[in-house]
């Protein structure tokens, strides 16, 4: 005998079903308690969606936030070399969030319904984790001597000052 041959039919009802019969029913079922049952846990089911449907953005939006911890001991562990390892170490870590700036929409939109409400602010910690992560990036530059923050680094484009005076040296007699 297949399995295809076997279905239940919850929608029907008739007098030979068991519930109509109570002496078939165990001690303390009553029928009409079980659907007050199950409308209570459908209506817990549909906050506990709503409740996990917020925890997920929620999440989402942290994530940048939560990877600033591991990403300052990447950039630890880099080093302070001026070397191929931490330059693409700095580069991946400006790269990715600017990347994740400019999809901030398409990030949150799987994530859009009404039981989650306006998302402006989840967006906004959103992009304040990513612009964390690229300050990082930016101090780590910084530290590695590549930034040019000093008036040394920009000599090159200070013009040159004329001379002011001029001497002329005689021979000297001994």
């Amino acid at each position: 005998m297949s399995l295809s041959a076997w279905k239940l039919d919850y929608t029907y009802s008739s007098k030979n079903c068991r519930t109509a019969d109570s002496n078939f029913n165990p001690p303390g079922f009553y029928s009409t308690a079980a659907t007050v049952q199950h409308s209570a846990e459908a209506d817990r089911s549909a906050d506990q969606h709503e409740h996990l449907a917020r925890k997920r953005v929620w999440d989402t939006a942290m994530g940048p936030a939560k990877s600033l911890p591991m990403n300052m001991f990447m950039m630890y562990m880099a080093g302070g070399g001026v070397s191929i390892f931490p330059i693409m170490m700095v580069g991946m870590m400006v790269f990715r969030p600017l990347k994740a700036l400019f999809a901030v929409n398409s990030t949150f939109k799987p994530l859009e319904s009404p039981a989650t409400g306006s998302m402006f602010i989840h967006k906004l910690i959103f992009c304040l984790g990513n612009l964390g992560a690229i300050g990082l990036a930016i101090y780590k530059v910084h530290t590695m001597g590549l930034l040019p923050n000093t008036p040394s680094d920009w000599l090159e484009f200070i013009p040159q000052p004329g001379r002011a005076q001029y001497s002329i040296i005689d021979e000297v007699f001994i």
